[in-house]
């Protein structure tokens, strides 16, 4: 297909988003993916309250101008608010259900999370319905004492309906809604508005279509964020009360998962992506001249796979964590076959020193000689030398382990099994 313009996952909540959306920001430039919560802040400067949105406000000039400066601004969208209506049809648009009741308690556990200060700039009927959250024995008693809420039907009855037509119809229209009606409404607006649409529990299928379709090297494991697990079995009260609340989101959830099952699917390698996408998406980068070398940052859009998302990014400090998978890929532009190489992965520092031996190195799948240089600014450059066969070449980053903070004698919040610290990566053509 031909290049998007714009890429736009709309988020429907609990549904994996938060995972994908880090793992979507990667694939361009740091200052072209736009951050988290920033529409939000955007309606907030101008004194509107997101959380009190109702369907009508499309027509509001605020609305319409944080939404199009958005769209101006960045490349890579995703959000809550379905920005499909401001987008053209060079655009991609994409979004992930969830099987109803799993979506439902997990957004219960999130709430059951949050502490005080977590939603204390919210209205006094969010802080209501967040403290009682805190304090029930479970989501069955939590729908007893809201069932009438209109804050808690908007979370928790036939939410992924109600998303995908939040600006189609109006809040009162769609609670006068059969569940039947909702399910065909939502699954016709998908059909018509998303390049493509998947569910949660086949999250992978979904992701080889998505890098297929627009070109990226196919997606390793996603870095697993904003997770929830139930504190307490499911009982049938709790089942019952999802159940009866998700009657539409269960239509809808079985026709989407009917219609994946009709349509034929091929899974997309990393031997496929290099035949058909690897040249020209290599292409894009454009390396920082430094002296001898050619400079890669972790700002730009890395081609690649099994690292994490960025830190502090948008800085000259921004970084990527190699551990999420065993086997991470880098690929880049170089001179062209024949070209002699040295290649230098500079390293802000290990997790734990150790791992340096059980670190090994392969371009374009051959093993080489790895050695270590002193370099300003990061702990060392991790140098070998490579000889070009096509215009990139293919790095692999090979470590059978990776620690947490806390196991590397660190105590820390940050869970992620990690390796090394990725700052810079670079070619100085001998």
């Amino acid at each position: 297909m031909a290049r998007p313009r714009k890429i736009f996952h709309l988020h429907l909540r609990k549904c994996g988003g938060t995972s994908l959306n880090a793992a979507l920001d990667t694939q361009t430039h740091a200052e072209r993916a736009r951050p988290p919560r920033r529409f939000d802040m955007r309606l907030r400067d101008e004194g509107i309250d997101p959380e009190s949105l109702s369907s009508p406000t499309i027509l509001s000039d605020a609305m319409n101008e944080a939404a199009r400066e958005s769209i101006a601004w960045f490349d890579i969208l995703h959000d809550h608010w379905d920005f499909s209506p401001w987008l053209v049809d060079d655009d991609y648009v994409f979004t992930v259900l969830r099987s109803p009741q799993s979506r439902a308690l997990s957004q219960f556990q999130d709430y059951r999370r949050l502490s005080p200060q977590d939603y204390a700039y919210k209205t006094q009927g969010w802080q209501r319905m967040h403290e009682a959250c805190r304090s029930v024995v479970d989501f069955a008693e939590l729908h007893a004492a809201f069932a009438d809420s209109p804050l808690f039907r908007a979370r928790f009855e036939d939410h992924q309906c109600r998303s995908l037509l939040q600006f189609d119809i109006t809040d009162a229209a769609f609670l006068a809604m059969a569940p039947t009606e909702r399910a065909e409404r939502a699954f016709e607006r998908l059909q018509s508005r998303c390049a493509r649409f998947g569910v949660l529990e086949e999250i992978g299928r979904l992701l080889d279509e998505l890098a297929r379709d627009l070109g990226w090297c196919p997606f390793g494991p996603l870095e697993v964020l904003n997770q929830t697990k139930a504190d307490s079995p499911i009982s049938p009260a709790v089942e019952a009360a999802t159940r009866m609340l998700n009657m539409g989101d269960q239509i809808l959830y079985d026709r989407v998962t009917a219609d994946l099952r009709r349509r034929s699917f091929t899974p997309y390698s990393i031997a496929e992506f290099e035949q058909e996408f690897a040249a020209a998406r290599v292409l894009e980068l454009q390396p920082m001249r430094i002296g001898a070398e050619h400079m890669f940052d972790m700002n730009m859009a890395l081609v690649g796979r099994g690292l994490y998302g960025r830190d502090a990014a948008g800085t000259l400090e921004c970084c990527r964590w190699v551990g999420v998978s065993d086997d991470a890929l880098i690929y880049l532009p170089v001179p062209g076959p024949g070209a002699r190489l040295t290649l230098r992965l500079y390293n802000k520092g290990w997790v734990d020193p150790a791992l340096r031996e059980r670190l090994t190195i392969t371009v374009d799948g051959a093993p080489v000689r790895s050695w270590s240089e002193s370099r300003r600014h990061v702990a060392e450059a991790i140098c070998f030398n490579a000889v070009a066969r096509r215009p990139w070449l293919r790095i692999g980053i090979h470590c059978d382990h990776a620690m947490t903070d806390t196991e590397a004698g660190r105590p820390s919040e940050d869970t992620r099994r990690k390796v090394f610290n990725l700052w810079r990566y670079s070619y100085e053509i001998n």
